[in-house]
């Protein structure tokens, strides 16, 4: 609940919100120690004010105690700094960092831009339509191919008149370098959250395991997996028992190098509903490419031959280019759902395409630090280490990330297509769980880490005034929960809600979804 000094500035403020004019321009923030407000212009003040009242309410929070918190808040067209506490000091930012890598996406490529997926053969298909050497894959780092997308590429393929390939599959994905998982990740898991990237790569990178009962008592526990390819092999020996369950899941790569062995071992409990588990394949391009074999074999087309990898031949014929998705909807998959994966595919293309071919993390800190200088972020406000914010050694600034937000926002060629790609409260997304009471029109960046906790967005008054803001917390001693719906309450201030947001329940604990939260456990 609101305190009643908060309540009491929400209710004054009310009314003569509905006057005030977006009137100053924008006010270089500098680091403090305390709340300031910056708003010289007295129809400001009110707002500032409120501000005010609800960052002192939030900081006094159970669950903030012995925090580190930055806060900026701002009037989004004309910038005027209406608050800022510790805005310039570098935080640790979680997935607030992926803000960056979509918004310097949308400005080098634009929102319609689509990554092209080369395919060519050694020579053109006979007269009967096949091909007798390898069909080649070239890779472009495109994030967005999935099951559908090569389900499609295949049609094509076969629309070329193709009936037929005796050389098997060949892909380069030279474009990207050879370091599949970023080194800071250590130790690796194989949830979906960390999954390789690759030139040529689909579904994220990951797959989906569904775990169900058997009908009776002692029977063996079922596992399917999606998409259903002679990639994988599977092995159970888990039970169905009545109570307990004791389930292990272990995935390891076949001897053969051709695939990966999904294990389960344990008990089931018998009438428990089934369980969806996503994790990340070990060889991207292997799993894309077994894929695409098997989307060819659905359409008619036969392919005999194993799987290779290399570089394609100079002199090939090109049989097509396949399309994927622009990047404003890549960017809508990378910030609704926090997707990891998009997030460093997207890194390492803006790498190769500014700096040349291979792709790599280093290129693309290169391309996004080049970026924050564009929109004139001091070096010593951002430290960038990958693109999705696993990294701990990520640090940026509450200012830089509404720098990033305002600029993005405020494009003139994308701005639209930015702020439909961030989560809106209590509808979709990361937010589609949180600010159940919450009125006033808002869309935000989630962002978790352990003790990492950070929300940056945009919402309305009650006067139509669209305010930008952003909160980091770092070294938060309470639970997860706790500390976003004091975020979410302060946000909630913001826009005119007096009453705090509603606590909702979180989805009980499971694993994440490929395309859902891109972030780290709390815990």
């Amino acid at each position: 609940m609101a305190s009643s000094c908060s309540a009491a500035y929400a209710r004054s403020v009310w009314v003569l919100r509905a006057c005030l004019l977006v009137a100053i321009s924008w006010v270089a923030v500098s680091p403090t120690v305390s709340a300031e407000s910056f708003a010289s212009d007295p129809r400001d003040a009110e707002l500032s004010a409120v501000a005010s009242a609800a960052l002192d309410e939030m900081l006094g929070d159970r669950s903030l105690r012995g925090a580190r918190v930055g806060v900026i808040v701002a009037d989004l067209d004309s910038g005027a700094v209406l608050l800022q506490r510790h805005a310039a000091r570098t935080m640790v930012p979680a997935s607030n960092l992926k803000l960056l890598v979509g918004a310097a996406a949308l400005d080098y490529w634009g929102s319609a831009h689509r990554f092209e997926t080369r395919v060519l053969t050694e020579r053109a298909p006979d007269a009967r339509g096949v091909i007798e050497g390898p069909l080649w894959v070239i890779g472009a780092g495109d994030p967005s191919l999935v099951s559908e997308s090569l389900w499609k590429l295949a049609e094509e393929i076969r629309l070329r008149g193709v009936t037929e390939i005796r050389g098997g599959i060949s892909v380069d994905a030279s474009f990207f370098d050879g370091v599949a998982t970023h080194p800071d990740w250590e130790p690796l898991t194989r949830r979906a959250y960390e999954a390789p990237t690759s030139a040529f790569a689909a579904n994220y990178s990951s797959f989906r395991i569904e775990v169900s009962a058997a009908p009776q008592q002692g029977g063996p526990v079922r596992i399917l997996l999606a998409p259903r390819l002679a990639y994988f092999r599977t092995r159970s020996g888990a039970l169905t028992v009545r109570h307990a369950e004791q389930l292990r899941l272990d995935i390891e790569e076949l001897p053969d190098g051709t695939g990966e062995l999904v294990r389960l071992t344990g008990t089931f409990p018998l009438g428990a509903e089934s369980k969806t588990y996503w994790r990340s394949v070990a060889h991207p391009e292997r799993y894309a490419a077994s894929l695409l074999r098997a989307q060819l074999e659905t359409h008619g087309v036969r392919v005999s031959g194993s799987l290779r990898f290399g570089s394609a031949p100079a002199g090939g014929v090109e049989l097509l280019r396949f399309k994927g998705e622009p990047v404003g909807r890549i960017v809508v998959l990378l910030n609704k759902w926090s997707n990891n994966f998009v997030a460093e595919q997207l890194t390492k293309l803006l790498g190769a395409h500014r700096y040349g071919a291979p792709g790599s993390w280093k290129s693309g800190m290169r391309a996004l630090r080049a970026y924050l200088d564009q929109l004139g972020v001091p070096a010593e406000q951002a430290v960038i280490a990958d693109g999705s914010g696993l990294s701990a050694r990520n640090r940026i600034s509450p200012n830089a990330l509404l720098q990033i937000l305002r600029a993005s926002a405020r494009s003139r060629w994308f701005g639209p297509e930015f702020l439909a790609s961030l989560p809106l409260a209590h509808q979709d997304g990361t937010l589609e769980d949180r600010m159940a009471e919450v009125s006033a029109p808002l869309r935000g960046k989630t962002g978790h880490l352990r003790h990492v906790s950070s929300l940056t967005g945009v919402t309305r008054t009650g006067a139509g005034r669209q305010v930008a803001f952003s909160v980091v917390v770092n070294g938060a001693r309470g639970n997860r929960l706790d500390v976003d719906r004091a975020m979410d309450r302060f946000v909630a201030d913001l826009g005119g809600d007096s009453e705090a947001p509603a606590a909702v329940s979180p989805a009980a604990p499971g694993e994440p979804n490929q395309s859902a939260s891109g972030d780290r456990s709390w815990e």
